[in-house]
C-alpha cells in the first residue's frame, strides 16, 4: 500500500499495490449511539444501547458524543475500470423505521463523484455488498440509470430473498432493483468477480451479505460491507450489531472474521464507519483495538 491521499470533500484514499480506493460519500448521519444501537425499547439490553457501554469506547464518537455513521460507497480505480462497492442511500430517503423512526438521507454521490473527475458513466461495475436500500439506493434509482455503462452484482442469496421472492416485511423493499436484471450478474460462491476483487460470502446480516477482498500484488485490502457497523463491534465480541436477518449466524461471522483480521496487516474498513476511514484491529494483552490508518 502506498501513500493515503486526501480527497476534495474530506478523508482520504489509499492504495491497496495498483488499485486506487475512494470513499465516495453520499451523506452520513450522527445519532445518539444507545439509539443507534436499540432493537426496540421494550428488548432485553445488548451492548451498546446504554451509555455505560460506551464508557471504554469514547474514541468511537465525536464531541458531542455521537456516532457518525457514514453512508455511500468504495470506488475501485484499476486502470481504465471503475468499480463501485454500493452506491449509498439514493436521492431519496430511507425511513422512517425502527423504534426511534430514524431518517437516513443520500442524494450526494453524482457530486462527490465529480469532485474527484470521474463521470458516473465511467463506471464499469456495480457491486453491492447487500440487498438493503441504504447500499443499492442509486442502482434502483431509474433502473441504475445514474450508471448507464454499469454491469451490476451482487450474491444470488440476497437477490432471491429480497427480490425473487421477498416475504413479510421484505416483500416490495427491494422492488426497484427488479429493473436491473438484464444488467444483473448474481454471485454464487466464493473467489474472485474482477481483477483484483474477490467477494467472500459472509451471512448473517443478510443471507447473501459479504465481503470484498482487494489484492494487488503482495497487498490486501478488506471492505466489511455491513457484517459489522462500527469498528467497536470488532474488539468487542459481545458488542451487539444491527439490523440482522439472522443475529446469531451475524454474531458467529462477525468474531470469526474478528479473529481473522486481528494481527494483519490488511486495512480494512466497514462500509458505515466513521469517515468510511480504513484501519487496523491490533491485538494486545486485554483484547483488541483498532486503530485508524493514518
Amino acid at each position: 500500500m502506498t501513500a493515503i491521499q486526501p480527497i476534495p470533500y474530506g478523508g482520504s484514499s489509499i492504495w491497496i499495490g495498483a488499485l486506487e480506493v475512494i470513499p465516495v460519500f453520499d451523506g452520513y448521519s450522527r445519532e445518539d449511539p444507545t439509539r443507534f444501537y436499540a432493537v426496540h425499547p421494550d428488548a432485553p439490553p445488548q451492548k451498546g444501547d446504554r451509555i455505560e457501554d460506551w464508557t471504554p469506547y469514547r474514541d468511537f464518537l465525536d464531541d458531542d458524543g455521537r456516532i457518525e455513521h457514514g453512508l455511500g460507497g468504495f470506488l475501485i480505480r484499476a486502470g481504465d475500470r471503475f468499480t463501485l462497492i454500493d452506491c449509498g442511500v439514493g436521492p431519496t430517503q430511507v425511513g422512517p423505521y425502527g423504534p426511534y423512526r430514524r431518517v437516513i438521507a443520500g442524494g450526494e454521490l453524482p457530486e462527490r463523484l465529480r469532485q474527484i473527475g470521474v463521470d458516473a458513466g465511467q463506471i464499469t461495475d456495480v457491486v453491492l455488498t447487500h440487498l438493503h436500500p441504504d447500499h443499492y439506493g442509486w442502482a434502483a434509482t431509474g433502473g441504475g440509470s445514474l450508471f448507464p455503462n454499469a454491469t451490476f452484482r451482487c450474491h444470488a442469496f440476497d437477490w432471491d430473498h429480497f427480490v425473487v421472492e421477498p416475504s413479510g416485511n421484505q416483500s416490495g423493499l427491494a422492488a426497484g432493483l427488479k429493473d436491473l436484471e438484464p444488467r444483473l450478474e448474481t454471485i454464487d460462491r466464493d473467489g474472485p468477480v474482477l481483477p483484483g476483487i474477490d467477494c467472500r460470502l459472509a451471512p448473517g446480516h443478510t443471507p447473501g451479505s459479504i465481503i470484498v477482498i482487494l489484492s494487488s500484488g503482495s497487498h490486501r485490502g478488506i471492505l466489511l460491507g455491513d457484517v459489522v457497523h462500527c469498528p467497536v463491534e470488532l474488539v468487542d465480541d459481545e458488542w451487539a450489531s444491527l439490523g440482522d436477518v439472522d443475529p446469531a449466524l451475524a454474531r458467529r461471522t462477525k468474531v470469526a472474521l474478528a479473529r481473522e483480521l486481528e494481527g494483519t496487516a490488511d486495512p480494512v474498513v466497514g462500509a458505515h464507519f466513521p469517515g468510511m476511514r480504513f484501519g487496523r484491529l491490533i491485538p494486545t494483552d486485554s483484547g483488541r483495538r483498532w486503530s485508524i490508518q493514518v
